[in-house]
């Protein structure tokens, strides 16, 4: 079943050539890296897409991000303008909250990173947010496996909560006045796991990635790129399946 009320969903991303360094003695430098991340988004957004008819909008300066997700059936907004006030990560977010507002009373803004996530598991986590929102909170949210970090914020318009992903934003999250699901970390693992570090990859993989993301790795493994790869002017192609 689709999710219950209608809902948009925001991701936002840097610059390929800037992303998840941290993972470059996985998956190597250059194309692959750039591929693996690309290829993290298009799993997340399949799975989003699989959970129900969602408005989704990606928020990202870079061409190739911009074209994956185009084909992944989302709306693309550009980078705005730097804030003084707002991390980049949280003034994309924020740019794409204002404009997915417009289309729906709840916005949900999701890690673009959750090579393992499932639709059952965004439909059940959007659906608790719903429930928790509609009974009076102003927003709700998901902390990440580390219980640290947030993996999933939902807000209300049309004065939505200012999101503040980040380190330590779950504190932050809770401090502004957003519900936490699920506190005891009881449910929705492929949610908490956002990939930045090698660690997050393994506990991404041990719950079983999207098969875009296993194409990018294996691409990575099979051309010796956690050895170092070549660069070129795009990244690798992902494989669609």
């Amino acid at each position: 079943m689709p999710v219950a009320a209608p809902v948009a969903v925001v991701l936002a991303v840097k610059r390929l050539d800037a992303a998840k360094s941290r993972l470059t003695p996985v998956v190597g430098t250059g194309p692959h890296r750039r591929a693996t991340v690309a290829a993290m988004l298009a799993d997340t957004l399949a799975a989003i897409a699989d959970a129900g008819s969602m408005h989704v909008t990606v928020v990202s300066p870079d061409p190739y991000v911009q074209r994956v997700a185009g084909e992944a059936g989302a709306a693309v907004l550009d980078e705005p303008t730097p804030s003084a006030e707002l991390t980049p990560l949280n003034a994309a977010l924020a740019h794409g909250i204002a404009d997915g507002a417009a289309r729906a009373r709840i916005v949900v803004a999701v890690q673009a990173d959750l090579a393992a996530l499932d639709a059952a598991t965004v439909r059940e986590a959007v659906d608790a947010a719903v429930e928790v929102i509609e009974a009076g909170a102003r927003a709700a949210f998901v902390a990440d496996r580390t219980g640290t970090g947030t993996a999933l914020l939902a807000v209300v318009g049309p004065d939505p909560m200012t999101p503040r992903f980040g380190p330590a934003s779950a504190a932050a999250h809770r401090a502004a006045g957003a519900v936490e699901l699920d506190p005891e970390h009881r449910r929705w693992p492929r949610l908490r796991t956002d990939v930045d570090t090698p660690d997050d990859l393994a506990a991404a993989l041990a719950l079983g990635v999207g098969p875009r993301t296993r194409a990018a790795l294996a691409g990575a493994r099979d051309t010796g790129a956690a050895e170092g790869g070549r660069r070129q002017d795009s990244p690798a192609p992902i494989v669609h399946n």
